[in-house]
């Protein structure tokens, strides 16, 4: 093979690897989605995501994000639907199970969005949104003792929300 040849198909392998995961259109449609989702255009986004999601019906993120914007028009159970497929598409995505686990709260599932936070912390024991949301969903089974456990360990991970949960509810 010609030095020529050889440069030619190192260049083109650059460019493939450069531009895997999302096709053209693709990302076009996303960070579409992405910037509507960001201003609050939520029907704008949903068109949007899905549209990459026609386009490649195998990336995660795309379902993640559109089913943040489902669960932001008070569509949970859509939401619910857009979150299992992205952990079905990527099972150690945190965000996912975080985000479903608060729709699955949102729509009266509080078993299964304290099912989700458990998988979500055991993903990542430090991530203190997580823990800090176990908190919230056990307070709402009426377990308190539970819930203050869960916040001071989302204290104790820097999670700054949880200091006034802490204070006004596990004194």
């Amino acid at each position: 093979m010609s030095i020529r040849t050889t440069t030619i198909a190192f260049v083109l392998s650059l460019l493939a690897l450069l531009c895997a995961g999302f096709s053209s259109s693709e990302l076009n449609d996303y960070r579409s989605g992405l910037d509507k989702l960001g201003v609050g255009d939520y029907k704008g986004a949903l068109i949007d995501f899905s549209k990459a999601i026609e386009i490649d019906p195998e990336e995660p993120q795309s379902y993640y994000y559109r089913g943040l914007a489902k669960a932001k028009s008070g569509d949970f159970q859509g939401s619910i639907s857009d979150y299992d497929k992205a952990i079905e598409l990527d099972a150690d995505k945190v965000d996912s199970y975080g985000s479903r686990g608060i729709a699955k709260a949102r729509s009266g599932d509080v078993n299964g969005a304290i099912l989700d936070f458990n998988k979500a912390i055991e993903i990542n024991p430090k991530d203190g949104n997580a823990q800090f949301n176990h908190g919230i969903s056990m307070e709402i089974s009426g377990d308190m003792k539970s819930a203050c456990i869960d916040w001071e360990k989302a204290v104790d991970l820097g999670y700054a929300p949880a200091v006034k949960f802490v204070s006004k509810n596990c004194q």
